[in-house]
């Protein structure tokens, strides 16, 4: 029985303990998760330096570094577990089971069940980008408010772009998306054609950055489609490309295969003003595209809050923009902390706790085998 002093901690012992596990892509990572919420102990191993060298991820590459990290990280965090003398509360794992790479799922899921099975506990498949949103409902310890549901949710990230709505009881429901390149793949392949090294999309930002105070930008055209909700960022890099290839003094002519191009750009170097020029170009016209569909969600729907997820949620600009939006229409705007913005397994563990307590899901025996997919629409249960 607790006392009123104990109130607190009773909640706490009464919330789920869940362990988590990340690998769609190239950061290995596990994490424990508290109530979805609380991150208690966390582990990511990032692949870039690997693949830095490629321009890009590799995925037999990408797969064999998850064989070597995950069981790694999977120990430390059970070892803290241990110290805080909460193992034995884990009542199951959380795993990634798509979409992604399906070299680095079925290496988590491998992982993952194997461990589970050993420890008798059961596994919940969960939808990555689904814990991309839920990031924004993570802390350490600290005071943390919870978005209110229902609400918008972007994820916009290296490999994903779309805009979702999030009921009440947690359902999503896709409203749009790209239709060609992720806003974090268009900024990377731009940022390769200005000599900025993988990954792109921090450093065009800070290229971006140096345009000299009270310059004004034009940004670069976005296509303007006839659905509210959908992006295409395939013309901004064109667009970038031309005058890039101007920039440098080559001839303006349609744009050829990309390795070409970054070969001509190598061979004639951009001038660092036109590289900066170009790189705030690029940033304003994917932000104003990302807003704009922003803006119209909140527009249609006016008892939702805002989220926003992904690596490119990490974008300076981006935030300041969608934060003035949300005051605008006078919405509250959540974004995830720095280190939860990129691919974590904290966020899984986040996803995970969501799907069981608004009953979207169930977790499975981990000897009955762990499907993965490398497509799962967000929303939509998992692809078998």
């Amino acid at each position: 029985m607790c006392t009123t002093d104990q109130m607190a901690d009773c909640r706490l012992m009464r919330e789920r303990l869940l362990l988590s596990l990340e690998s769609s892509c190239d950061e290995s990572a596990v994490a424990l998760v508290r109530g979805g919420r609380e991150v208690l102990a966390e582990r990511v191993a990032s692949q870039t330096a690997i693949h830095a060298q490629f321009g890009g991820v590799i995925p037999e590459v990408a797969a064999r570094a998850h064989h070597e990290w995950l069981p790694r990280l999977l120990h430390e965090v059970l070892q803290e577990a241990e110290e805080f003398g909460i193992a034995g509360e884990i009542e199951g794992l959380a795993l990634t089971t798509g979409p992604g790479l399906v070299g680095s799922l079925l290496v988590g899921a491998g992982v993952g069940s194997a461990w589970a099975w050993a420890k008798g506990l059961p596994v919940l498949p969960v939808n990555h980008l689904e814990g991309h949103l839920r990031a924004a409902w993570l802390h350490d310890g600290s005071a943390h408010e919870a978005p209110p549901l229902p609400a918008i949710g972007l994820v916009v990230s290296g490999g994903h772009t779309l805009l979702v709505r999030i009921e009440g009881d947690g359902r999503i429901e896709r409203l749009g998306g790209t239709i060609d390149d992720a806003a974090g793949e268009a900024f990377d392949k731009i940022a390769r054609l200005l000599g900025v090294p993988y990954p792109g999309g921090a450093a065009l930002s800070a290229l971006a950055a140096q345009v000299p105070s009270g310059e004004r930008v034009t940004p670069l055209p976005i296509a303007k489609l006839e659905h509210p909700y959908n992006f295409s960022f395939s013309g901004v890099k064109t667009a970038a490309i031309r005058q890039a290839l101007l920039a440098s003094g080559l001839a303006d002519e349609s744009p050829g295969r990309a390795s070409v191009i970054t070969k001509q750009l190598a061979e004639h170097p951009l001038p660092t003003r036109a590289a900066i020029s170009i790189a705030a170009a690029t940033e304003a016209a994917i932000v104003g595209a990302l807003a704009g569909g922003v803006q119209r969600a909140l527009q249609a729907h006016p008892d939702s809050s805002l989220i926003v997820g992904g690596g490119v949620a990490a974008n300076g600009p981006l935030r300041a923009t969608l934060g003035r939006i949300a005051a605008h229409e006078g919405r509250r705007l959540f974004v995830p902390p720095m280190k939860w913005c990129t691919d974590n397994a904290a966020m899984i563990g986040a996803a995970g706790d969501a799907i069981l307590r608004e009953h979207r899901g169930t977790f499975m025996n981990p000897a009955e085998g762990v499907p993965v997919a490398a497509q799962w629409p967000i929303g939509r249960p998992m692809p078998l």
